[in-house]
């Protein structure tokens, strides 16, 4: 099951998951914030209206990221490429070498490692890259705050089953008021004395919980908090709220997004105040029914598992005044209104999850490409120093001008070499290659490297270096023909012979080619 688990953190796609992650970010800010824009247009309007675009923000914040896996239509390169961030974090196995210790001879002893001090050196630690952190830091978050909701969801289950069947006269007039506002579906109404305000649970079984020291209510109290759970009931605000902790869920890194949520709150209960007033209840009695149950509930912070409570002490003087004044607009609006509302919203979503937002490769490219020139100038300019050297001291100062990039291939793969041997560097020049890092495989630095050890007459090493390089650049003659020259130093005449005659066959003008099969030929009349 372990090695699953290495494998999955290892080869998982992280790149493509946080690109996403960021993409849906961005994308959900911008729809949050014109969703806010609608509704200040929209402030003129009915608490239902508003609620409506909030509802529907909320069903386009769950489909944006599905949109998002799509191509775009257009691009936009406002973030640059992936790949690129962090060009110079690497991982430990391949960290910047320390300049000082692969400078000199590629043999020469090295620091003491983990596993030269006694570990073991058969498995090789887990490589996870510096991007897949953000998507873990993403899921632990939103694992997080899943289990809390679960939580307060076995809260809600909890008290509906330990609440008992409220008394006749509830039930009476839950009946009566079912009737005026032509509310179809069926209510059960529970007493309880775990809460102390009534509360709305259920989404296709709805449950109103009230307090179980109702005795001394009035009439028109019940009345009001009943109109007030009922309106929530009607407008289906349990599958609205489980909705918006789902967005929370996935979007818990997005403050907009909660902003979101919250405007969204207040506005439902806004819109449930109107269906109130639309009874015929008076709103001086209304108003004075929410202070005192304010006052009832104390400064106690909500229960999270109150999805819908008559009231709430964040947004009560708001509430308070809009209930008081009669200039505002409390018509419920019509369904075509409503539909409205989503067409517009889902149509804003379209544009926005159809724009890519990253630079491509290809535009990447051509930055490294200038880079790459840029670095090419700096090289002809060693050229005149380079000259004046004899041929290892200039071998060696190419070599410490490569390791002094941070993104070589070669310096690398020499470094793991130097440390574990051959075997262990090819491994590690694959892992990098498949890894997708920013890593520079030029094949004259890993000739550089080959000549390297050739030089410091690690012939086996040198041929490792030279057979990768063949392998990886099959159409260059000079991998060859240093190939051959590698096989020489080991006395493999015939393999050298062979490597020769490829370089030559690649490029007939090469001058080192003929003269080294010239001296074979010399070396095969002596042994003859």
């Amino acid at each position: 099951m372990i090695p699953v688990i290495k494998a999955w953190l290892v080869e998982a796609p992280w790149m493509e998951l946080l690109e996403l992650l960021i993409d849906v970010m961005l994308k959900g800010a911008v729809f949050c914030a014109a969703a806010g824009i609608a509704t200040l247009f929209l402030r003129r309007s009915s608490a239902f209206i508003r609620n409506k675009v909030w509802v529907f923000a909320l069903v386009g914040l769950i489909l944006l990221p599905a949109f998002s896996l799509l191509s775009p239509w257009w691009n936009l390169p406002i973030i640059p490429y992936l790949g690129s961030w962090g060009a110079g974090s690497q991982s430990p196995e391949y960290a910047k070498p320390d300049q000082g210790m692969f400078v000199g001879p590629p043999y020469a002893a090295s620091p003491e490692t983990p596993e030269a001090a006694g570990g073991s050196s058969g498995s090789m630690p887990i490589s996870i890259p510096w991007y897949a952190w953000g998507i873990l830091a993403w899921i632990a978050g939103g694992v997080f705050y899943l289990s809390w909701c679960l939580i307060s969801h076995a809260g809600v289950r909890f008290i509906v089953r330990k609440a008992h069947p409220a008394k006749n006269e509830w039930n009476l007039l839950l009946g009566n008021l079912a009737e005026e506002i032509n509310l179809r579906r069926k209510v059960r109404l529970l007493e309880s004395e775990h809460v102390k305000a009534a509360i709305t649970a259920g989404i296709l079984n709805p449950v109103i919980v009230l307090p179980s020291d109702t005795k001394e209510w009035t009439e028109n109290r019940r009345r009001l908090v009943l109109s007030h759970e009922l309106a929530h009931v009607k407008r289906w605000d349990t599958l609205i709220e489980t909705f918006a902790l789902f967005v929370t869920v996935v979007y818990w890194f997005n403050p907009l997004v909660w902003l979101a949520v919250k405007q969204l709150r207040i506005e439902r209960e806004r819109d449930c105040d109107n269906a109130v007033l639309g009874t015929g209840a008076k709103p001086s009695d209304y108003a004075e029914l929410l202070m005192n149950i304010a006052a009832d509930l104390g400064g106690s912070v909500r229960p999270a598992w109150q999805l819908s409570t008559i009231s709430q002490n964040s947004n009560l003087k708001d509430r308070l005044m809009s209930i008081l004044n009669q200039k505002i607009n409390r018509n419920r609006g019509s369904r075509r209104s409503a539909i409205l509302a989503g067409v517009l919203v889902l149509m804003l979503v379209l544009p926005i999850s159809a724009s890519g937002l990253w630079n491509s490769q290809t535009e990447e490219k051509s930055q490294k490409e200038k880079k790459a020139k840029t670095e090419e100038m700096k090289k002809k300019e060693m050229h005149d120093k380079q000259k004046k050297m004899s041929g290892q001291d200039k071998l060696m100062e190419k070599w410490k001008q490569i390791c002094t990039q941070d993104n070589s291939a070669a310096c690398k793969v020499g470094m793991v070499i130097k440390k574990k041997g051959a075997e262990a560097g090819i491994k590690a020049f694959y892992e990098m290659k498949t890894a997708g890092d920013d890593y520079s495989f030029d094949e004259s630095e890993f000739n550089t490297l080959g000549y390297v050890f050739l030089y410091h007459e690690k012939i086996d090493e040198a041929i490792a270096v030279f057979e990768l390089n063949v392998k990886e650049y099959p159409q260059s003659w000079n991998v060859y023909d240093s190939l051959g020259e590698a096989y020489m130093a080991a006395k493999r005449y015939d393999d050298a012979v062979k490597n020769y005659e490829t370089a030559l066959k690649l490029n007939p003008q090469s001058e080192s080619s003929k003269k080294a099969l010239e001296k074979l030929k010399m070396v095969y009349k002596k042994q003859s």
